[in-house]
């Protein structure tokens, strides 16, 4: 004796859950829309009021000036990384992790809350930098952090750099460029001398100021050379590391080039030419010459780095 079977239509039984007041299956786990509103709201007031402060005291001055190019590359390059962090990384399970994560978290905080409080946009800054690092580690582990290490280090060059910090650095770096732009000068029998950080052109008097030396955009041309070479070469950890050392030397030399084409212009057009329209257009020299140095080292190691891979 044959026996009705009541075959229902896929769905139905959810449906059915749906009507008496139950929750479908299919529900389950999704996180509702109120808390990521929220969610983002606490997020875009911790950020707002930084970028606020940031755009004030940093970027609308010479040395911060790179600070929202670098910060956008770097947040694409973040979120172009995003789905294989995902796919590679997992929530830290053990109570040892859990526990660090909440006690970073709180440091942070207090950092960003001491900074807000007192003014200071540096704390601020490096605090939001440490929730990021704090939340990644949170969601995907220290596996999604090493995924995305290159985004995330690359992020760091968006921080504004302390003043002490980028003083010392850049003071050194212009009066080596100047003394070697003079001893340069001198053997091509140019009337040249230097006090300090002044030339002496001629009659003309030169001040190798940050932004004339363009030593602010050392920061960023050698972030522009990293991208270069992150985009070029992917997955390639080492190289990155043998290209840093020559990136930044072709940032220092851009700099040095362009100040030499200042002197030699003011030497034969007079001091009015070399600090007109024509000294803005020499900037150009600094990027092209860093980016084109970077560009042909990366050619030559083309060879070596296929037969590398080819060895592996």
């Amino acid at each position: 004796m044959s026996q009705l079977v009541d075959i229902q239509p896929e769905g139905a039984l959810d449906n059915k859950v749906s009507a008496s007041g139950g929750r479908p299956a299919s529900a389950k786990g999704r996180r509702p829309r109120g808390s990521l509103v929220v969610l983002w709201l606490g997020v875009a007031a911790l950020v707002i009021p930084t970028l606020i402060e940031n755009v004030q005291q940093n970027w609308s001055l010479d040395q911060g000036a790179q600070a929202p190019i670098v910060l956008a590359i770097g947040l694409w390059l973040l979120f172009r990384r995003w789905p294989a962090m995902r796919a590679a990384g997992a929530p830290p399970t053990s109570a040892v992790s859990r526990g660090l994560a909440i006690g970073l978290w709180m440091a942070t905080s207090l950092i960003y809350v001491l900074g807000r409080a007192g003014g200071q946009y540096l704390a601020e800054s490096y605090a939001l930098y440490g929730f990021l690092l704090i939340g990644i580690y949170a969601l995907l582990g220290v596996r999604g952090l090493w995924v995305g290490g290159f985004p995330v280090t690359y992020l760091i060059l968006a921080l504004p750099i302390p003043f002490f910090i980028s003083h010392a650095l850049t003071t050194h770096l212009r009066l080596g460029i100047t003394e070697a732009i003079v001893q340069l000068f001198q053997l091509l029998g140019f009337n040249i001398v230097k006090d300090g950080l002044t030339l002496m052109v001629d009659q003309y008097q030169l001040s190798v100021e940050d932004a004339c030396s363009g030593m602010n955009s050392l920061f960023s041309l050698s972030a522009i050379g990293l991208v270069y070479v992150y985009l070029r070469r992917p997955g390639q950890a080492l190289y990155y590391g043998l290209m840093l050392a020559p990136i930044v030397g072709f940032a220092i030399f851009g700099n040095f080039a362009r100040i030499a084409i200042v002197v030699l212009v003011t030497h034969i057009f007079g001091d009015a030419v070399a600090q007109s329209l024509l000294h803005q257009t020499i900037g150009f020299v600094t990027f092209a010459v860093s980016l084109g140095g970077v560009i042909a080292l990366d050619a030559v190691a083309a060879p070596w780095l296929t037969h590398r891979a080819k060895s592996q």
